[in-house]
C-alpha cells in the first residue's frame, strides 16, 4: 500500500507458478493538501480524509488486511554505501547520512537493501515522519506488515537486469535515479525534487544524462521509467530521441495499463 501526494494505492499479491505476481490494484484519490511529502515535517495534514481513503483501498481489496506501508519518495534521504570490511553497514549508513539530514540524526530511521556483494543502498527517515502514516494506516483498520520508501521498493524489482542503464523512478514531489555500470551493478543513486513544468522533459532528460555518465561509460543505455505519469514521460522522452520503456511488463499480469504508474510493485511482484 504506497502513500503519495495524489493518491493511495494497493496492489493485492498472490503466488502464481515460480512466484508472485499482482492479482489486482486499486487507487483512491487524495484532497489537494491532505497529505504533502516532506523529510521534516508531519506528512498527513488531514488524517481523516487520508484514513477514508485507505478505508476505500480495504473495501475493494478484500480480504486484504496486512499490508507494507510505503511511504513516497521524498521522505528519505538515499545513497549508495560501501562499508569497509567488517564494519556495520546500518552504523556506517548513518556515518555518512548523519551530516546530510536536516533533522537530528538521533531522529532518524535508518536500514539498507544490499545490491552487491559489498554495497548497499541506505536510507534514513525521520521517526515521527514514519510515524504518522502508521498511525492513520492503523485508523483506517490496516495491520502494517512493514514499512518501506518508493524508490527502494522499486529497485527491489528492478535490479536483476543486467548491463548498463538508468531507471527514473517517478513520485509526486520528487524522483529518484538509478544508474547501473556495465555488469549491471547499481552504482549511483541520485534523488531530486519533481517540478512537472513545461520544462520537465528536458530537464528530465538532462538528468537521465548525468546519471548514466555518473554510473558507466556505455552508451545508449536502457531506460525504464516508472511511477507516477511514467507512461507519458516515456513517450516523450523518447520522442525527443531518449528512447524509454514503461511498466512492469511482466510482473503484473493484468495489470498492463496501470503498472507504469505504480513503481513501487517491485516490493510485491520483484
Amino acid at each position: 500500500m504506497a502513500f503519495d501526494a495524489s493518491a493511495v494505492t494497493a496492489a493485492l499479491a498472490g503466488w502464481r507458478g515460480r512466484g508472485p505476481r499482482v492479482e489486482r490494484a486499486s487507487r483512491a484519490e487524495l484532497a489537494p493538501g491532505a497529505l504533502a511529502v516532506s523529510a521534516v515535517e508531519s506528512n498527513v495534514v488531514d488524517p481523516a480524509a487520508v484514513a477514508a481513503a485507505l478505508r476505500l483501498l480495504a473495501g475493494e481489496l478484500l480480504p486484504a488486511r496486512r499490508a507494507c506501508l510505503i511511504l513516497p519518495d521524498g521522505v528519505a534521504r538515499l545513497c549508495v554505501i560501501e562499508p569497509p570490511g567488517g564494519s556495520d553497514p546500518v552504523a556506517f549508513a548513518l556515518f555518512r547520512l548523519g551530516q546530510a539530514l536536516p533533522y537530528p540524526a538521533a531522529e532518524a530511521v535508518v536500514d539498507v537493501m544490499r545490491v552487491g556483494s559489498r554495497r548497499y543502498v541506505a536510507g534514513a527517515v525521520r521517526r515521527s515522519v514514519v510515524e504518522g502514516y502508521e498511525a492513520v494506516a492503523a485508523q483506517a483498520g490496516w495491520i502494517q506488515d512493514r514499512v518501506e520508501v518508493a524508490p527502494l521498493a522499486a529497485l527491489a524489482g528492478l535490479l536483476r537486469t543486467p548491463g548498463p542503464g538508468v531507471d527514473l523512478i517517478l513520485g509526486d514531489a520528487a524522483v529518484s535515479l538509478a544508474g547501473y555500470d556495465a555488469q549491471g551493478g547499481l552504482r549511483v543513486l541520485r534523488s531530486r525534487l519533481r517540478d512537472p513544468g513545461v520544462d520537465e522533459l528536458e530537464r528530465l532528460g538532462g538528468e537521465v544524462d548525468r546519471t548514466a555518465a555518473l554510473a558507466s561509460d556505455a552508451a545508449p543505455p536502457r531506460l525504464r521509467v516508472l511511477g507516477a505519469g511514467a507512461a507519458g514521460i516515456a513517450r516523450g522522452l523518447a520522442a525527443a530521441g531518449c528512447p524509454a520503456q514503461a511498466g512492469w511488463s511482466a510482473a503484473a499480469d493484468g495489470l498492463s495499463a496501470d503498472a507504469a504508474e505504480l513503481g513501487w510493485l517491485g516490493a510485491a511482484a520483484g
